[in-house]
């Protein structure tokens, strides 16, 4: 087995096996199956990402055919456990040089990237909005300090306390913005969450998301 047939084989099982993971886990979450979720997110699927990962960037030019076997037959058995045939593995390795460039996984990468750009965008915007909120609790902090009556006093005060309200508000939005950029930047940076639709057509792919 050449160096491209033997990655395209490893990086197909555990493609497929993690395609599977996340049907599952939409089913579990639809479901309400709380266990089932768990389960899934902390041990299937870092579990075959971790194994994706290593086996993609596998060199094995410098192997031998007994270490080549044997991470061969690691692999077939990975797939045996999982319900696949290397039949079903080949054919999936086809279809997806058939479809290369117009395959749900090109259409999901972009989806991921577009969702990132605009994430950034609103994070610029919250930024604007913070500093302005900054500045403002500034000038009022002065106006307190500069206060001699206790009516006009108070009524800074509960400025502040409001200002001080919405910069905590907003300081929320930008940490959920935060994490929702770096998952998906994971996302694009760990690839199988767009390659596992590489073996679906951008069509097939658009009418199972309005089926949805």
């Amino acid at each position: 087995m050449n160096k491209k047939d033997f990655k395209d084989y490893n990086t197909e099982v555990m493609l497929q096996i993690l395609r599977n993971a996340e049907v599952n886990l939409r089913t579990a979450e639809k479901e309400n199956d709380n266990e089932k979720i768990k389960f899934i997110k902390e041990e299937i699927i870092p579990k075959y990402e971790k194994l994706y990962l290593a086996l993609a960037e596998l060199d094995i030019r410098d192997k031998s055919e007994e270490e080549i076997k044997t991470f061969k037959e690691t692999v077939d058995k990975i797939a045996e456990t999982n319900g696949l045939t290397e039949e079903y593995i080949k054919n999936c390795i086809s279809v997806r040089e058939e479809l290369k460039g117009k395959s749900g996984s090109e259409v999901t990468k972009r989806m991921f990237e577009y969702a990132v750009k605009d994430l950034k965008k609103k994070k610029r915007i919250l930024l604007e909005r913070m500093d302005v909120l900054l500045k403002e609790e500034a000038q009022l902090e002065a106006d307190l300090k500069e206060c001699i009556q206790y009516d006009a006093e108070m009524e800074i005060s509960g400025k502040i306390v409001d200002v001080r309200e919405k910069k905590r508000d907003l300081k929320e939005i930008l940490d959920a913005n935060d994490i929702e950029i770096a998952r998906i930047e994971n996302d694009i940076k760990s690839r199988w969450k767009y390659e596992i639709y590489g073996t679906i057509s951008r069509d097939e792919l658009k009418k199972a998301a309005e089926g949805e």
